[in-house]
C-alpha cells in the first residue's frame, strides 16, 4: 500500500497538516502487513514507535496472570503505541491482529522525535491530535469501567 497524502489525510492523528507536511511524513512511515494471530508488540517491551491502522484491525489485550482481557478493538484510521512514544516507558498492552490481515504504518519514535525538532509546527499538531485521543480513551475507559458513585484518582 503506497502511503500518499490522501490517505493521511483521512486520519485523526493527521489532522491539521498542509500537503508538505504530510508529504513528509508518509516519507518516514513504514507499512507492515500483519495476519490473523500475529502479536504486533508485546506489553512490557521496550519501544516508542507509534502505530496507525491502515486497513483491518488489532486487538489490544491485557495480560495478567493467566488471564487475558481484551480491552478494545482498533481499526482503520485508529492509532496505538503514543503512551510509550510520550513517555519512554514500556509498552502497557500487547496488540495482536483480528482481521485476516492488518495493514499498519509505523513510525520509529527516535526518527518522529526528530523529525518534531525538525519541524514544530507538526509535531505541536500532532501531540495535541494525541492528547484528544488520550483523552478521549480514558473518558470512555472511565465511563466503562467507573460505577457513578466512583471517583476515579489518577
Amino acid at each position: 500500500m503506497e502511503i500518499t497524502p490522501a490517505v493521511l489525510r483521512t486520519i485523526e492523528l493527521f489532522t491539521g497538516l498542509n500537503e508538505k507536511q504530510l508529504v513528509a511524513l508518509a516519507g518516514i512511515g513504514r507499512v507492515s502487513v500483519f495476519r490473523r494471530g500475529d502479536v504486533v508488540l508485546r506489553a512490557g517491551e521496550q519501544s516508542t514507535a507509534l502505530y496507525v491502522v491502515l486497513k483491518g484491525q488489532v486487538e489490544v489485550v491485557s495480560e495478567l496472570a493467566e488471564n487475558t482481557t481484551s480491552l478494545v478493538i482498533l481499526g482503520a484510521g485508529q492509532n496505538f503505541g503514543e503512551m510509550a512514544l510520550l513517555d519512554a516507558g514500556p509498552r502497557s498492552a500487547t496488540i495482536r491482529c483480528i482481521s485476516a490481515e492488518a495493514t499498519l504504518l509505523t513510525f520509529d519514535g527516535v526518527e518522529l522525535m526528530r523529525f518534531w525538532e525538525q519541524e514544530p509546527q507538526v509535531g505541536y499538531r500532532m501531540v495535541i491530535n494525541i492528547a484528544r485521543d488520550l483523552a478521549f480513551k480514558l473518558r470512555i475507559r472511565n465511563l466503562t469501567t467507573t460505577a457513578p458513585d466512583e471517583v476515579m484518582h489518577l
